[in-house]
């Protein structure tokens, strides 16, 4: 391994002196032979032979074999190996004038294609490396940002600072990716993308399933402060892009978002999310200094308490919902507004407790309304008194819906669609236990009343506090109890 490379990912017993492009330290006429359409550069002159061609290379010329690769976005780099092979990392500590230093007094090439690289050293921009415009890289990536360079760079030194054993900027080639950050811990590597431009959620899973299929675990971070308030921010209402929702994670009790802003150097949380539209949140916002955290993360880093959104003003954000959905749902070529005429019913007469909040509703792209009226509609509404249903009869007339495109779950790599299902109707059923309308048996769930929709506006509101107190009841009792 040459003078000052570190880490852990160089197999041994391959060629340490000469490199291709797509296998680190291997590749030349002592390792594996150079396979079409990959890239190399010898950096001892005469040593090695390039392909399909008469004679020796000049020292750090590059060649390639094969068809052209796609060209693809330059990819700003924070480390890079000089002429002796050494690895130089723009993470340590330079001063302006060490960078000068070493910029006029060696010659840098990327560690995967061996292609000359430029020390850039901006007034205004992180120092990076960066290849010449007209480069044949085949590892070049999505364009970086300023924010992306400090970020990764921060995040380097964060876990350094733990004692991890962690490699910056280090390519895979048998899935000809580039992770921003590898690290091992408990015999385990973990590829951490710090990602701060919006990326296609296919190219996401596909990356993660190129580092699954390797054996090792994606941690992706989002980056900047990405959570913005359409509203007043006393109003706990938080706006979401797709692109931002695929990151979306949960822990046993609640959803959440995070984000690296690296400028504050913070941790951005969004925990404990309530959609009230598609896009829309009610949520709980908090910065957290990223030493307060340890990696792998964990749960109970962040867990913020929180307190539930009060029922009253659920049900003023359920109506508002329901409204715009009337008026903007084109009748009945909207599924669910079709499925509620159908049944002899209108979304305004729909009772409380088909749309009530839950831990774990974020998961779905649906309104709780929606999808608890075909919870409802599927298995509850033909019910007797005392007629059971099983939790398993309730998943399945749901999955049904899944199938349909009726229901449809948020794509996430961290959310699995029957998981977040399953966790979301034994979550109501609680509820509904809880508020004295079910009874669970050993035959499974019964109903210990009729149920009627709300003739009017004074029904639909004495309803709403009967609820209202039920809960309130529900957890003073259950903290009681503990």
């Amino acid at each position: 391994m040459p003078s000052g490379q570190t880490g852990f990912f160089a197999p041994s017993g391959e060629c340490i002196q000469y490199g291709c492009a797509l296998r680190l330290y291997s590749g030349c006429h002592k390792g594996p032979e150079i396979q079409a359409g990959q890239y190399g550069a010898c950096r001892e002159a005469g040593n090695c032979i390039r392909p399909n061609a008469a004679g020796p290379t000049k020292a750090g010329m590059v060649f390639k074999t094969g068809p052209d690769t796609l060209k693809k976005e330059r990819m700003l780099l924070l480390s890079a190996l000089n002429e002796r092979g050494e690895l130089i990392m723009l993470t340590e500590r330079f001063t302006r004038l060490n960078l000068q230093q070493l910029k006029t007094s060696h010659t840098f090439y990327c560690r995967d294609c061996r292609e000359p690289l430029i020390l850039k050293i901006g007034s205004h921009v992180t120092p990076h490396f960066s290849h010449y415009r007209h480069s044949t890289c085949a590892t070049f990536s999505e364009p970086e940002s300023p924010m992306h360079l400090q970020g990764k760079k921060d995040l380097f030194l964060w876990l350094r600072g733990q004692g991890l054993d962690v490699s910056l900027e280090q390519y895979f080639p048998s899935i000809r990716q580039r992770a921003d950050l590898v690290v091992r811990k408990y015999r385990q590597l973990f590829a951490i993308e710090y990602q701060c431009s919006p990326i296609p959620f296919g190219r996401l899973m596909e990356r993660t399933a190129g580092y699954r299929r390797l054996g090792i675990l994606p941690v992706w971070i989002l980056g900047g402060m990405p959570f913005r308030s359409p509203g007043k921010e006393a109003e706990r209402v938080y706006r979401c892009s797709d692109f931002q929702l695929s990151f979306l994670r949960h822990t046993r009790h609640h959803f959440y978002l995070f984000s690296y802003a690296p400028g504050k150097r913070k941790v951005c949380l969004l925990s404990h999310m309530m959609p009230v539209s598609a896009k829309t949140f009610r949520a709980c916002y908090a910065e957290k200094p990223l030493s307060a955290f340890s990696f792998p993360f964990t749960d109970d880093q962040f867990s913020l308490v929180s307190a539930p959104v009060p029922l009253p003003e659920w049900f003023v954000e359920r109506r508002r919902w329901i409204g715009l959905k009337i008026q903007f749902g084109k009748a009945f070529q909207d599924p669910f507004l079709r499925h509620v005429y159908e049944a002899g019913m209108h979304p305004v007469s729909l009772p409380p407790f088909i749309g009530l909040p839950l831990l774990h509703m974020a998961a779905c792209k649906q309104h709780p309304v929606e999808w608890q009226f075909y919870v409802w509609l599927d298995a509850l509404f033909a019910l007797r008194t005392n007629a059971a249903v099983s939790l398993d009869e309730l998943l399945r007339l749901f999955t049904v819906r899944m199938e349909k495109k009726e229901i449809e779950f948020r794509k996430s790599p961290y959310v699995r669609e029957r998981n977040a299902a399953k966790a979301m109707i034994y979550e109501y059923a609680q509820l509904l236990v809880q508020l004295g309308l079910w009874s669970k048996g050993k035959a499974g769930y019964h109903m210990n009343k009729n149920v009627f929709a709300p003739k009017n506006t004074e029904e639909l509101e004495h309803m709403e506090r009967h609820l209202s107190s039920a809960l309130r009841a529900g957890v003073s009792n259950g903290k009681a109890e503990q």
